[in-house]
């Protein structure tokens, strides 16, 4: 019997490859192959040998996969001669999937090859928004869905970003590539309602994420014009020098017209706006200002320089950002010109192509509703020019052709006939795209895996429907489950899915048990269970409102960051101010002593979108001295994860002192009202912080406010309300609180709040702040240290639902009464419908905790939370050396 003998193989790329050059019949002599050699070997071969290449060995598959390899790889194909090949997509037999294909202009249709297929993509609905690839990936739409997709198709790869999470208006997307970080980027420009923001996604990411930086107050109309011109045209921005651009329509601005382009720089994430090019007068009546090329002046024609994409649109020629000017219907000549912009800042255009469409096939351009220039995927190549014709409702005749700019020749390389579901007043997306050899990956998140099948879905919305503890609970099921509950998307998804009915939900804080520095219980829980044992604070707390599902709450000598739901939380120590001065210049005049202070400070939660991570911002006085009005303000910023121990950067101080009222987080920014006794400013004004900018900005206040008097008992102060900055004026003699909401940049008086009826809200001796506003019936919560209640805006009384009863005796039991059925979430949860009408409760409180500090304030704070399962891995503590 023959025994058969496994063949030993070894591959050693750290030390080249070992060839076996034969000498005889029977010997063979081995033969290395350096590194340098290997390695150019490799950047030769196409993507389909380096991806089965990845299996030889495992430093095979890590230097094949390395971002050096894919860069040199890239490098190397842009100089090496290859055909032209075309993405295409088409749909399938089946009503509810699209496959996408490659071809060859150069043979017939039916050589086509499968790429990947689509599933659960609708038939005659996916269109390519980026025609020329962006570093080897090109992004898809489906717009019956609505879903994006990123795919590579040199690797045959393609994911779906996760969906959307509300219905817009208008939409944009566009593909980017950062070159600082190495990563591509999704950018989409949405408008709802009149307001403008832009969402960021990186391929690996689980969810989109807000822009650095948002789109500038000033550049609104302009953003909402190109998303007018980007939905009614049916094109997307292009990719150039860095930055996307879209195309103006000026229809929607009604003025000058100095901007033509908007674009927005992938790697800063900031928005800028370029001035368009000077064409001269046409036939159109709409006067606006010319920005003339290369440095001509500026003049005024009767004209309109048109947006449409019919007669402009961008375009990428050379890598260098051009603006198409269709000029078929000029009596003079049938041309496309191409205009090239040579600066951004001075806004220099200049004319570099003028393609000439009278021979034969150029009567093929005249003809179509729709030409656009696509571009040309390497500089000094033919550039490709798409042309799409109405034929019947829903059919359209669509060709590819090439313009060689050294000759004039123009080809057709590809005609096709397409139906789209699209309105027929609205253009047909592209159905075609160029392929670029790249190994760009794109990517597929760990929940995509996860979930590709049935009854992974099915866990899903059954782990959304559980409690955030029973949530948490389940990651120890099974390592499957673990992944999918500590997915990033998944945490976005369950915190959206538990406050979707955006009601504020009330927790109370008493003091823990053990380790636990604070225990919680929903305000609803606790007037229906009203426990006799609770353990009551015994020093005072400042709690934030909920920032990314977690809460910051803050005492005199320490910050935690808190999740109330899940039980996570972390400790951060005050960091003490140094001090550089003499005992006589150092001086703090005493806090203002109400429940919203504690200690001389003043602290605040915001989340850093670069970082993804909570940033607790802190602001010490080591001088306030309101009779000179001098001042010293210390900041310190900690990010929250940062192995178990907050980093601390300095920033650059405020520009104006700040009051001692906590701060307001919106939108990524946190705002504070000016302390006008102190410094040289005698007006009210607020103070923004920026954490993605590391930067501080004066947004003024409205006129009433601004104005301040010192011998005026006016207060202001700032909150967060419906998810809008507002501005509070509480007037002591009027005993009543205005609030000014902050939208779409303009200042409005939204609330009057009289509270002459209710006086233990008496702002003469209380500071009342509101907290939250009811979306059902418009009442709002307010908190005024020793109380809490809705105020209803019709009847203009409060209805108490928390309060702390007048202490006899500080050494007797304190008994706090409230009236069950009165929480802020009464008659909507189906746990209270049991419960008496109307009924009196006890909370007793030990005679050995400090009782002259509880009377000052609430010994049970109440707090707003969201449900979240937001957290921070624990980082375990590194052994002692024995």
């Amino acid at each position: 019997m023959m025994r058969s003998r496994k063949r030993k193989t070894s591959a050693t790329p750290s030390r080249g490859v070992i060839l076996c050059r034969k000498r005889n019949k029977t010997s063979a002599v081995p033969v290395s192959l350096p590194d340098e050699m290997l390695m150019q070997v490799l950047l030769w071969l196409p993507i389909k040998a380096i991806l089965r290449f990845r299996a030889v060995c495992r430093s095979w598959a890590a230097l094949l996969s390395s971002d050096e390899f894919r860069s040199l790889h890239m490098e190397i194909t842009k100089t090496a001669p290859s055909e032209l090949k075309l993405l295409l997509v088409s749909p399938t037999e089946r009503f509810d999937s699209t496959d996408v294909y490659s071809c060859s202009p150069l043979v017939p249709r039916r050589n086509d090859r499968l790429l990947f297929t689509l599933d659960h993509a609708r038939r005659d609905s996916v269109s390519v928004l980026t025609p020329i690839p962006c570093r080897g990936l090109t992004l898809l739409y489906d717009d019956v869905a609505p879903a994006y997709y990123l795919c590579n198709a040199a690797t045959r790869s393609v994911t779906r970003l996760p969906p959307f999470d509300e219905a817009f208006d208008s939409f944009s997307a566009g593909l980017g590539f950062d070159v600082r970080t190495r990563q591509h980027k999704v950018v989409r420009l949405t408008n709802e309602i009149g307001t403008v923001k832009c969402e960021v996604y990186t391929p690996g990411g689980d969810c989109w994420r807000l822009a650095a930086r948002g789109v500038p107050f000033r550049l609104c109309r302009v953003a909402r014009s190109a998303l007018a011109n980007a939905m009614d045209n049916a094109v997307s921005p292009v990719f150039a020098n860095g930055c996307l651009h879209w195309l103006v329509d000026t229809y929607c601005l009604m003025t000058k017209p100095r901007t033509a382009i908007l674009s927005f720089a992938v790697a800063e994430e900031t928005f800028m706006s370029v001035r368009s090019p000077g064409f001269g007068p046409t036939v159109h009546t709409f006067p606006f200002p010319l920005v003339a090329p290369r440095g001509l002046m500026d003049q005024w024609f009767p004209c309109r320089w048109v947006g449409r994409a019919s007669e402009e649109h961008l375009a990428v020629v050379d890598n260098q950002l051009c603006i198409v000017r269709d000029r078929r219907a000029d009596p003079y000549g049938s041309t496309l010109e191409i205009w090239k912009l040579l600066d951004y800042c001075a806004g220099d255009w200049s004319l570099d192509h003028c393609i000439d469409l009278s021979g034969r096939v150029g009567r093929d351009l005249r003809e179509p509703q729709i030409v656009s220039v696509i571009g040309n995927c390497r500089p000094g190549k033919e550039i490709i020019i798409a042309s799409s014709t109405h034929k019947v409702y829903g059919t359209y005749r669509k060709k590819v052709h090439t313009y060689d700019p050294s000759s004039g020749a123009l080809k057709t390389i590809l005609s096709v006939t397409e139906t789209h579901t699209t309105p027929e007043e609205t253009p047909p997306g592209l159905r075609f795209g160029f392929i670029e050899e790249s190994l760009a990956p794109v990517h597929k998140t760990g929940e995509e895996i996860a979930l590709s099948r049935t009854l992974a879905r099915v866990t899903k919305e059954i782990l959304l429907r559980l409690p955030s503890k029973s949530a948490v609970q389940s990651k120890l099921v099974c390592k499957q489950w673990l992944r999918l509950i500590e997915s990033a998307n998944f945490i976005e998804t369950y915190s959206k899915h538990k406050n979707m009915d955006k009601m504020p939900k009330v927790m109370l804080i008493g003091k823990g048990s053990g380790q636990l520095g604070f225990s919680f219980v929903p305000l609803n829980r606790w007037i229906r269970e009203a426990p006799n044992h609770s353990a009551l604070l015994c020093t005072k707390v400042v709690c934030s409102k909920p920032c990314h599902g977690l809460n910051l709450i803050s005492t005199k000598t320490d910050n935690y960051l808190y999740n109330a739901c899940t039980g996570f939380y972390r400790v951060y120590r005050n960091k003490a101010p140094n001090i550089h001065m003499p005992s006589r210049a150092f001086r703090v005049q005493n806090a203002e002593q109400h429940a919203f202070t504690v200690g001389n400070k003043n602290v605040g939660l915001t989340f850093d979108p670069l970082s993804r991570e909570h940033v607790v911002v802190e602001m010490f006085y080591k001088l306030k001295d309101y009779k000179t009005r001098q001042y010293s303000l210390e900041c310190t910023l900690r990010w929250c994860n940062s192995g178990g121990h907050a980093r601390e950067n300095s920033v650059p101080l405020p520009p104006l002192p700040v009051n001692e009222m906590p701060p307001a987080y919106v939108e990524g920014l946190l705002y504070w009202m000016s302390e006008p006794r102190l410094g040289r400013s005698h007006k009210r004004a607020i103070v923004s912080f920026d954490i993605a900018r590391n930067r501080f900005d004066v947004i003024p206040c409205p006129p009433c406010i601004a104005m301040w008097n010192s011998t005026s008992p006016s207060r202001a102060y700032v909150v967060e309300l419906e998810r809008f900055l507002c501005a509070i004026l509480a007037d002591p003699v009027a005993n009543s609180l205005d609030v000014w909401k902050l939208e779409h940049g303009q200042w409005g008086r939204s609330y009057s709040i009289c509270l002459k009826a209710s006086p233990d809200y008496s702002l003469v001796t209380n500071v009342v702040v509101p907290l939250a506003v009811d979306p059902y019936d418009s009442r709002i919560l307010l908190n005024s240290g020793r109380k809490v209640g809705l105020y209803d805006p019709v009847e203009q009384t409060v209805e108490n639902l928390y309060s702390l009863d007048q202490v006899d005796d500080v050494t007797s039991t304190a008994h706090l009464r409230v009236r069950e059925g009165s929480d802020i979430n009464k008659c909507r949860h189906s746990d209270d419908r049991n419960n008496p009408s109307s009924s009196w409760n006890t909370l007793t409180y030990s005679k050995d905790q400090s009782w002259g500090k509880i009377t000052e304030f609430l010994p049970l704070v109440p707090m707003l939370y969201e449900e979240s399962l937001a957290c921070y891995p624990t980082v375990a503590k590194a052994r002692m050396p024995r």
